[in-house]
């Protein structure tokens, strides 16, 4: 066996005197007392070529990095030399006109090469990947991605590998690279092409097609989030908006979800947008939403993208005429009374507030009176204070404007009075009370006050009378 010149060089000075050559290294040195056999166990020479060590640490380098001079140096080398204040090239002395180090992926293959070839003969070991040498490999994979599906091949595979890559571990950095690829404006045209296959051949069972169009989907609501406003009125467009709402008709949960979220965040972007989308597509996507309000209320994910995406679209009064057409108040009332999550149920009220601001919303309110004036009264104290200001500020607008004067001895059955005069020395909001204030003067300008009336709360005399001189003081 052939041992290294350098080796015998460093025992020649550990031992002067001996003259040692290799063929009798390890008898001399068994001989000496100091060396045991477990310290000799000396591997062949390997000879590193020079252009793969560091000139700075002069060790095989791990993650060769190159500088604006064109020297390469390992990272943690040439970070630590910059760190300590030095702004040259430590192998030129130049002065550097930038820091930044370039990865040189070429070199650090060809090391990884040369260690994997000599690991069998010396035991060298591969030198890792660098973590950001890999995140840098995921990104260009991500770019390679995204202009695949910008050419149009949206049935390769392609939509789903960029999901997987943009919710992995890394996926802050990859979702970055994604909105700076442009890939929402692309996502959003291959989302309006697979919407427009999908409708064109009316192929609800093409498997291929609709898992394309939610692959591409979930990818749009992972990354929207930090995508600029000119992506999100890319989706505003009347191919991807009709996409959207097909996904809200016939598509997965996840997928509705992911529809709902995206035409909320687009809405959220511009307020002319609302208009906008609900002259082009909102009929279809409202009545997808109620459908999704009414399908999953047992999930409060899709309760709450439902609720906060119609709260969104039914600012325009065509769209909230599309909401109550749609029976989104029967789905509010089925849904309050089975509802634990307090911020869906505040959403909930503030949704049947608005869709009350309109005379065909107060009807449709009226004619589910029975259940839903009492669903109401019962809301306004216990829950939070955003279910209080909006179940007193939706009461409020059925019984000021309401035709029906039944809602009111309904209110009154159902225990109004009472719960609102709790509202006034409580800590709700200041628009609470102000309502509070303006319903008990309602109630109590009506003929429940008087001892005959049947529809008048339960309680004594007297117990009427405080109450009346309470809400003559409001």
């Amino acid at each position: 066996m052939r041992y290294s010149g350098m080796a015998l060089g460093v025992l020649e000075v550990l031992l002067p005197g001996k003259q040692l050559d290799d063929s009798r290294l390890v008898e001399e040195l068994v001989d000496d007392p100091c060396c045991s056999r477990e310290q000799l166990q000396l591997q062949p020479a390997v000879s590193v070529p020079a252009f793969f060590t560091c000139p700075i640490s002069l060790d095989l380098m791990s993650d060769p990095v190159t500088l604006s001079t064109g020297m390469t140096y390992d990272r943690a080398s040439i970070e630590q030399w910059l760190g300590d204040g030095h702004n040259t090239c430590p192998a030129t002395n130049q002065v550097l006109v930038a820091q930044d180090l370039i990865p040189n992926h070429t070199l650090r293959r060809l090391i990884q090469d040369w260690c994997v070839t000599n690991s069998e003969v010396s035991g060298v070991e591969r030198i890792p990947t660098p973590r950001k040498a890999a995140v840098e490999q995921a990104q260009q994979h991500l770019r390679r991605l995204v202009n695949r599906i910008a050419q149009g091949f949206l049935l390769d595979g392609s939509l789903k590998k960029l999901w997987s890559l943009a919710k992995e571990g890394a996926g802050e950095k990859n979702r970055k690279c994604l909105v700076e690829a442009g890939a929402v404006t692309i996502l959003a045209g291959a989302l309006g092409e697979l919407g427009m296959d999908i409708t064109n051949k009316c192929s609800s069972s093409n498997r291929d097609l609709i898992a394309a169009c939610e692959d591409g989907l979930a990818t749009i609501a992972l990354v929207l989030p930090l995508a600029a406003e000119s992506d999100k009125k890319a989706l505003a467009a009347s191919r991807p908006m009709a996409a959207l709402c097909w996904v809200l008709s016939l598509g997965s949960t996840d997928a509705k979800i992911n529809a709902a979220e995206v035409i909320q965040s687009v809405l959220a972007a511009d307020n002319n947008l609302k208009a906008v989308v609900g002259c082009a597509a909102a009929p279809g996507a409202i009545q997808g939403l109620v459908s999704l309000l009414k399908q999953n209320q047992m999930y409060p994910s899709a309760v709450h993208a439902s609720l906060k995406c119609l709260l969104s679209l039914c600012i325009p009064k065509k769209n909230r005429l599309a909401a109550i057409n749609a029976d989104a108040i029967g789905a509010l009332i089925q849904l309050l009374p089975a509802e634990t999550e307090r911020g869906n149920i505040g959403h909930a009220f503030a949704l049947l507030e608005v869709l009350a601001s309109c005379a065909e919303g107060r009807e449709a309110i009226s004619n589910l009176e029975s259940l839903a004036i009492p669903m109401i009264v019962k809301s306004m104290v216990g829950i939070s204070e955003l279910a209080t200001e909006h179940a007193v500020a939706a009461l409020w607008a059925i019984i000021s404007f309401s035709s029906n004067r039944s809602v009111l001895h309904t209110a009154l059955q159902a225990g109004a009075f009472t719960k609102l005069l709790m509202l006034l020395p409580s800590e709700c909001s200041l628009r609470s009370k102000l309502k509070a204030r303006e319903i008990l003067k309602l109630l109590n300008t009506d003929h429940w006050s008087c001892c005959n009336n049947p529809c008048r709360p339960t309680g004594s005399r007297h117990e009427m009378k405080s109450c009346v001189a309470v809400t003559s003081m409001v």
